[in-house]
């Protein structure tokens, strides 16, 4: 039996710091880099294929990795998928462009996909048997880090002007994801997969039905299509669009992620109390509000307040969906990397959709099309609340 099955692990306690600096590390340039991309062109097509390229390495990891990745040490996964994102990071901010800032953009996504699948599997292995509270644990740190972070970059591209400002925020993300990299190597212990597993492979995923578990994972994809289209790529296009200043953006993206920071423990509390699906209904429903509100209203108060309105939709959607798949599911490996796949889905049509779509469309027609997708959220997380019920 390995350690993992045994208890908690005696140095688990630099696991949540850990997380929270990777949280940290991941997110300190996630909202500048579609401004970043701007800045060698403002075509949507070449917009399009920089989103789609780091989208693309996630969906790697996330398909044909969920037969790897959760049979590896998840410690190993991290620190190899850290160290990837952080030499990715680097190349970005040093590439003049081309087919070096693409290749980078790629890497930067298959790091950020290995540590996002591996770090869901550390978190139940740290504790097991608490798969509930552990994935609230991780998710508060991770987030909590993200809130630190993502308005990072967007602070020294607002100091220093020009391309010069975006390049050293990604050669310094990248530096600080190797510095984590090397401290989760002399930190952690060992977090082998579960025994009953079998050895690492390669391959296309092959899970077993679940009633209902279909629905539930179209509706795991709305929580990244949240967090990678709108806060880190929506947003701060409609901030440039509308010729806000950059610092104005950097409080936009600090406010909505403080705010999911604050509620989400709220979240995870309430869940107990009205539901999964109840919490999901309002979260959809109140991200519905604020794309219309955007649409609607150019100001930047407007714009400040919604932010702050789309952090508590971001934290209740946060709270609720990896819980309701891995409750699907029954068991926490493979409903967790059913969880990722769907995530990397999200991620995918989230940010490559919000960054093509607003240069063809417009801002204002970009947001009334997240409100009915978000409206859809809310409708599909009632049907399957309903089947739920009825299994």
């Amino acid at each position: 039996m390995t350690r993992a099955r045994c208890g908690p692990i005696p140095q688990s306690r630099w696991f949540l710091p850990l997380m929270a600096a990777t949280g940290v590390a991941m997110s300190l340039t996630a909202p500048l880099e579609v401004l970043f991309v701007r800045e060698f062109s403002h075509d949507g097509a070449y917009i399009g294929i920089f989103m789609l390229s780091a989208a693309i390495g996630v969906i790697v990891v996330d398909v044909f990795g969920s037969r790897f990745v959760p049979s590896l040490d998840a410690r190993a996964a991290l620190i190899a998928g850290l160290f990837l994102f952080g030499v990715a990071c680097v190349g970005m901010g040093l590439a003049p462009g081309g087919i070096v800032l693409m290749t980078s953009r790629v890497l930067q996504g298959l790091g950020g996909g290995m540590v996002l699948g591996a770090g869901l599997q550390a978190a139940v292995r740290v504790r097991p048997g608490e798969v509930a509270q552990s994935l609230g644990r991780f998710n508060g740190a991770f987030l909590f880090g993200g809130a630190i972070g993502s308005p990072g970059g967007l602070l020294v591209a607002g100091i220093i002007d020009g391309r010069v400002g975006y390049q050293v925020a990604l050669v310094v993300t990248g530096a600080l994801a190797l510095l984590v990299a090397g401290a989760l190597a002399g930190a952690l212990p060992s977090l082998a997969a579960p025994p009953e597993l079998p050895p690492p492979r390669i391959g296309l995923p092959r899970f077993g039905r679940t009633p209902g578990s279909g629905a539930a994972l179209v509706l795991a994809m709305s929580g990244d299509f949240l967090r990678g289209g709108v806060l880190f790529t929506a947003l701060p296009l409609a901030g440039a669009a509308r010729d806000y200043s950059t610092i104005t953006i950097t409080l936009a993206i600090a406010l909505m992620s403080g705010v999911e920071i604050i509620v989400l423990p709220v979240a995870y509390r309430l869940i107990r109390h009205v539901g999964i699906v109840a919490m999901l209904m309002a979260s959809f429903g109140l991200g519905t509000l604020c794309a219309t509100l955007l649409a609607l209203t150019p100001s930047a108060t407007t714009y400040l307040v919604v932010c702050g309105m789309f952090g508590v939709s971001l934290a209740g959607a946060t709270a609720s969906l990896p819980v309701m798949v891995v409750t699907q599911v029954g068991d926490s490996t493979a409903g967790l990397a059913k969880f990722r796949i769907s995530a990397g889905i999200g991620i995918l049509i989230g940010s490559v959709g919000c960054a093509v779509l607003a240069t063809q469309i417009g801002i204002a027609a970009l947001f009334a099309l997240i409100a009915i997708v978000l409206l859809g959220s809310a409708q599909l997380a009632y049907i399957v609340g309903r089947r739920m019920a009825m299994t």
